[in-house]
C-alpha cells in the first residue's frame, strides 16, 4: 500500500489550516490584499506561502520514489520526517525570538527530505559496478 497520499492528506490539512490562519489576520485587520506591513499577517502569509513553496515539490518527490523503488518503508521515513519538520518549521516562524531552533531544524528536515528523494532516484539512473 503506497503512504505518499496519506502524508499528502495530512499536509494537506495543515496547509488548510495555515490559510484559515492568513484569512482570520486577513479579516482581523481589514486587508484585502498584501500584507499591509502588519507583522502578524507577514508572519501568518509567509508561514502559509513557505509551505506552498516546499511540500508539493517534496511530496511529489516522495511519491516518485515510492513508486519507481516500490519501497513505502523509505517513503513513510520521508513523509515522516517531512511532517514534523514542517510543523517544526511553523512553530518557529510562529515565535521566532523564543524558538528560532523549531524553524532551523524544518527547514533542514525539508531540505534534507528533498535531497534524500533526489539522491534514491539518481541512483535509479546511475550505473554502480561492483
Amino acid at each position: 500500500m503506497f503512504v505518499t497520499p496519506l502524508f499528502a492528506a495530512v499536509l494537506g490539512l495543515l496547509y488548510v489550516l495555515l490559510a484559515f490562519n492568513v484569512i482570520r489576520f486577513r479579516i482581523r485587520y481589514r486587508v484585502a490584499y498584501g500584507e499591509s506591513d502588519n507583522i502578524e499577517l507577514i508572519k501568518a502569509s509567509r508561514i502559509h506561502a513557505n509551505f506552498g513553496e516546499n511540500v508539493p515539490f517534496a511530496l511529489f518527490l516522495m511519491w516518485m520514489v515510492e513508486s519507481m523503488t516500490l519501497s513505502s518503508f523509505e517513503a513513510f521515513w520521508l513523509g515522516s520526517i517531512l511532517l514534523i519538520g514542517r510543523v517544526l518549521h511553523v512553530v518557529g516562524m510562529a515565535y521566532p525570538k523564543n524558538l528560532m531552533i523549531c524553524r532551523q531544524i524544518g527547514v533542514l528536515a525539508t531540505l534534507g527530505v528533498i535531497v534524500k528523494a533526489c539522491i534514491t532516484l539518481l541512483m535509479f539512473y546511475i550505473p554502480v559496478s561492483v
